[in-house]
């Protein structure tokens, strides 16, 4: 009998064993999840931020481009036929390096 008692207690024992070694692979789990979470939730502020600067710069880059569009705008109204006459050249030249 005492063969039955100790297979017994070995049996008891590797179950606990068991039994703490899933508990284990639980909390580890528990804790790899949470910092997923947490690197998710940080991704997720920094994409953010980078989604609010680069609106900001699509912004002031069409607020910029809006204004040097007035001045040009501006100047071929002052002087039309200089504007033209640059515009040609600019043409040419263009159709020059293009082989056209």
């Amino acid at each position: 009998m005492s063969a039955n008692t100790e297979a017994g207690k070995t049996v008891d024992q590797a179950a606990t064993a068991i039994n703490d070694a899933a508990g284990n692979v639980s909390e580890q789990l528990a804790a790899l999840r949470k910092q997923v979470e947490d690197l998710y939730a940080d991704r997720q502020k920094y994409m953010d931020q980078a989604r609010h600067a680069a609106e900001g710069y699509a912004a002031r880059a069409a607020d910029t481009a809006q204004v040097q569009y007035e001045v040009v705008a501006d100047r071929v109204r002052e002087r039309p036929a200089q504007s033209i006459l640059i515009a040609a050249a600019a043409g040419y030249i263009l159709a020059r390096i293009l082989g056209r």
